[in-house]
């Protein structure tokens, strides 16, 4: 959203920031800008192998080892992922919410937006998490535990994510975790311990004496010198360093496993007892215990996990990040007599609630989640060629928050005198999720001569329900009243609340895949599934995929040719449902009149309740369907040069998208299947052997990247038209043949030196007005050019990797600059910039003047944002078998990492508003005993 709606207090400028300006400056920050195994493998949780050692197939950068992923990051996969994967893009709020330990992500776009920016769904757009064959959510990947992974792959193509079916339209993330391995008794233990540290080189803020200067410049301080003085005396505070340390974090995790080709056994027990925040108070400590078993015997083998964890987490009493930004430097944190003032700078032409004082009362936002789940898996080899395998996934997740607002808060100090007595607040808010998951598969393999073929027949059911509620209570006497039980009453125009949610799916599929002499190969899926998600009228979708794979190496023109390793060439072709819409637009919602006091008062002794239907709904609404084709090329030379590319062309058919209703059905309007966007593109990658010599030194060069282009295929001219009316002042429109994120704005001509005023460019030529039907698109936020490069090596036992982050040619809207600088209040504090606004008449100024409140969508905000960071630095060490024995081990590993170090931008914006990011240094220690 580029306008912001924020309302100028003289009295208490630029200061808590309300809910509002925080969804703007959100929605503002939108505008930032198939796997290597074959698909039966992947979908009956086989273990996956690397598919250069296997031979048989290809993927252009979709598949990593844990030990490769660890390297990049040795904490958290996420993180790893996004260096790793190119097209995998965390999206919406991330930039806002920094390195919050709490935070998880809302939106994860694989190559490419697929839905209508305003749309319903918008922030669930998510790829489904796989882990050993069952799913998980976005949370328990946030949480997951790094050191239990084997491999990862990313699936983007059609033919591979039809297996998968609706829940896989999004993009599949698929996790294979480390195998208990037999032989005696062996203990294994991890420890991860680190510091991280703010980075706020994105923040470059006025110090006292800027501050002061340009307040007595603006003749503030005009017949109060001695304010002036008194405020030069107080010397330089820095806000944003109040609510930031340098904590000391640290991970455990040990792991007892051992047995024999008949019995393997596991336990591992996991702690991260000192996970804090760089923000005072903020932390996510999860302690979680696991068992695994593993039993083979005559052609039977049966395994099964069962996983509890219980995480405590804590937000910052410190509140949101940036209100720090505002706070002006000459004031102190305490007064003269050691106490945290409510108010700063009382009395004066500009006082200031603080924030600081805030955390001296007992105010808290405390989570508690409890995690279960239990993996059974059973397969059983009929015969040489025929397997059965069965998998039964349960998993039960419950959620309690608690926050308490004090009564002594500075939010509760403007309450008239008669409702003094409800200040104070108290929220709890509960979610129970279940799920339970069955997979059911029959599995054919064999060879004639040259021929390989291998078939498979599933069955997959899936059931969840979700069950929310939320209650808040005010009135809470005192500031150690800090439980529900004090309120007296439930809050202001509110209810409590609750939702139930149910999720059922059943699902057959079929796959065959063939190989000619490892020289042609081809799979084929097809999947037929009904979803209790879907509208009651076209519950039943359908997916499928063709992959087709020739080694051209293979061939007799290039036998003996040692230049020449692989070649390879791919493509395939598919259709892939995805989820769209919400329940109530597809089935009727209807609600009770309660409040009518005519009809449910104290005297109507007949207990009438009005109901009606108040949704618009069609109950044939289509899913969305991805059309995706792809080829790709594989080159492997002189066994040091490995090139792959790949080019995608994916057509999201089906949008729901408004539509005048030509019925009389109460309503106006009808949801309908009408909208139509493309995202095409190429990724590339690359691993060169660049160095290698006799005394043990190889060096690596690594580059990946991603060129994806959105376009807005189809849309109809209704909600065209609605739309843009609807977001006309957010920098949001539609326009057929453009990204469907494209930023709009109107073109300006720069800030009159004679007003101060911006001067806008229309059709009617130069204005100081701001003409809604002057917008036009200003450029597509999604970069030409975005992935990531860098070096990785070895030495004897040493191995080491430095990885970059670049985005190159993407469009922003500075949403920051507009609302910090070009919006500035002069009685708070700002950027630096905030000295360059407009003063005088006749002055060339970049920045319109202070008496300015609203900075409608203008193309002087809009620039070009090229990135360059240093993600990732690691080295590690691995100690000499017979030294390890030494020490009374069986080997022994240690590393350094360093993360986020370096981050530089074109666009000069502030990052990490609600939560600042941080760089991290972690040392790492591997013993096995």
């Amino acid at each position: 959203m580029i306008k912001l709606l924020r309302v100028k207090e003289r009295k208490y400028p630029g200061i808590f920031r309300s809910n509002a300006s925080v969804r703007g400056l959100l929605l503002g920050m939108i505008l930032l800008g198939s796997t290597a195994v074959t698909m039966a493998q992947v979908d009956s949780g086989e273990k996956v192998q690397n598919s250069r050692e296997k031979g048989k197939t290809w993927s252009a950068g979709d598949y990593f080892s844990g030990e490769q992923l660890r390297r990049f990051h040795p904490t958290d996969l996420l993180k790893a992922l996004q260096v790793m994967e190119p097209s995998l893009r965390v999206a919406g709020d991330a930039e806002l919410y920094g390195s919050d330990p709490n935070y998880v992500p809302k939106t994860i776009d694989i190559r490419g937006k697929k839905s209508i920016l305003g749309s319903d769904m918008e922030e669930n757009v998510l790829p489904l998490i796989m882990v050993d064959g069952y799913e998980i959510s976005i949370d328990r990947l946030a949480d997951f535990d790094i050191h239990r992974v084997k491999s990862v792959s990313v699936i983007k193509d059609a033919a591979a994510m039809a297996v998968y079916g609706i829940r896989g339209g999004n993009g599949v993330i698929v996790i294979t975790t480390n195998e208990t391995r037999p032989g005696t008794l062996r203990i294994r233990y991890h420890f991860d311990g680190g510091v991280d540290m703010a980075d706020l080189s994105s923040y470059d803020l006025m110090n006292a004496k800027q501050k002061l200067a340009l307040e007595k410049e603006m003749g503030l301080y005009d017949g109060n010198e001695e304010l002036y003085r008194t405020r030069l005396k107080n010397g330089n505070t820095n806000w944003l360093k109040v609510p930031l340390q340098k904590p000391f974090r640290h991970k455990h995790r040990l792991e007892v496993e051992g047995g024999d080709n008949s019995m393997l056994y596991q336990v591992y027990l996991l702690a991260t007892p000192g996970n804090k925040g760089i923000m005072k108070g903020s932390k996510r400590d999860m302690y979680a215990v696991g068992t695994r078993l593993n039993y083979s015997h005559r052609g039977i083998s049966v395994s099964d996990e069962l996983r509890v964890d219980v995480i405590y987490s804590k937000d910052s009493p410190y509140g949101i990040f940036m209100n720090y930004m505002a706070i002006n430097p000459y004031y102190r944190k305490y007064s003269e007599d050691g106490v945290a003032e409510a108010e700063l700078g009382s009395g004066t032409f500009n006082p200031q609630p603080s924030p600081f004082y805030e955390t001296t009362l007992s105010g808290f936002s405390k989570n508690r989640t409890t995690r279960v789940i239990n993996n059974l898996q059973a397969a059983w080899q009929i015969t040489e060629e025929l397997t059965l395998s069965g998998h039964f996934a349960f998993s039960k997740d419950f959620n309690k928050q608690d926050q308490f607002v004090s009564p002594k808060s500075y939010r509760f100090m403007g309450l008239p005198i008669e409702d003094s007595e409800l200040a104070g607040e108290y929220a709890v808010r509960r979610n129970n999720t279940t799920v339970y998951e069955e997979k059911l598969m029959l599995n054919y393999r064999n060879e004639f001569g040259h021929h390989r073929l291998n078939a498979l027949l599933g069955i997959h059911s899936y059931a969840s329900k979700v069950y929310s509620d939320n209650y808040t209570g005010v009135g809470l006497a005192s500031d150690h009243m800090n439980y529900i039980s004090f309120a007296q009453k439930y809050a202001f125009d509110r209810k409590p609340g609750g939702r139930e949610f149910r999720d059922r799916l059943f699902g057959s599929y079929a796959v065959i895949s063939y190989d000619y002499a490892d020289r042609y190969m081809a799979d084929a899926v097809l999947r037929v599934e009904k979803s209790s998600r879907l509208a009651p009228k076209k519950q039943v979708a359908t997916s499928w995929g063709i992959n087709g794979r020739w080694n051209i190496h293979r061939e007799e023109m290039f036998a003996g040719c040692e230049l020449l390793n692989r070649l390879t060439l791919q493509a395939g072709v598919g259709v892939v449902p995805g989820y769209q819409f919400d329940y109530n637009q597809v089935n009727p919602v209807y609600a009770y009149d309660i409040d009518n006091p005519y009809l449910n008062g104290i005297k109507n002794s007949l207990g009438l309740v009005t109901l009606s239907q108040i949704n618009n709904y069609n109950p044939r609404l289509k899913w969305r369907s991805d059309r995706n084709f792809y080829v790709g090329l594989q080159l492997s030379m002189w066994e040091r040069i490995d090139i792959q590319a790949r080019y995608y062309n994916t057509l999201s058919k089906d949008l729901v998208v408004l539509k005048k209703s030509d019925v009389v059905t109460g309503f106006d309007e009808k949801w309908v299947n009408d909208g139509e966007i493309r995202n095409s593109g190429l990724e590339f990658s690359l691993n060169a052997g660049i160095w290698k010599d006799e005394e043990g030194l190889s060096l690596n060069l690594l580059v990946n990247g991603i060129m994806n282009k959105n376009e807005l295929v189809t849309v109809p001219d209704y909600y065209r038209v609605k739309y843009n009316q609807a977001y006309a002042e957010t920098g949001r429109q539609l326009t057929e043949g453009k990204a469907v994120n494209a930023i709009y704005a109107v073109k300006s001509d720069g800030v009159d030196p004679a007003t101060g005023k911006e001067i806008y460019v229309g059709t009617n030529g130069k204005t100081g007005v701001w003409n809604v039907d002057d917008i036009t698109c200003q450029g597509d936020p999604t970069p030409k050019f975005a992935g990531s490069f860098g070096l990785s090596g070895n030495y004897g036992n040493w191995d080491f990797n430095c990885m970059f982050r670049y985005s190159l040619g993407g469009k922003v809207y500075n949403q920051e600059a507009a609302e910090f600088v070009d919006m500035a209040d002069l009685y708070a504090n700002g950027p630096v910039q905030m000295r360059d606004k407009w003063q005088k008449a006749g002055q060339n100024a970049k920045w319109q003047g202070f008496e300015n409140t609203l900075t409608l969508p203008t193309s002087r905000f809009v620039e070009t944002r090229n990135v360059l960071s240093l993600s990732s630095l690691h080295v590690g060490y691995r100690f000499d078998t017979a030294l390890a024995e030494k020490m009374y081990m069986k080997s022994l590993r240690l590393g350094v990492s360093c993360n986020d170090l370096f981050y530089s931008s074109s666009a000069k914006m502030e990052r990490g508003l609600i939560y600042p990011f941080a760089c991290g240094f972690t040392f790492s220690l591997q013993a096995t005993f």
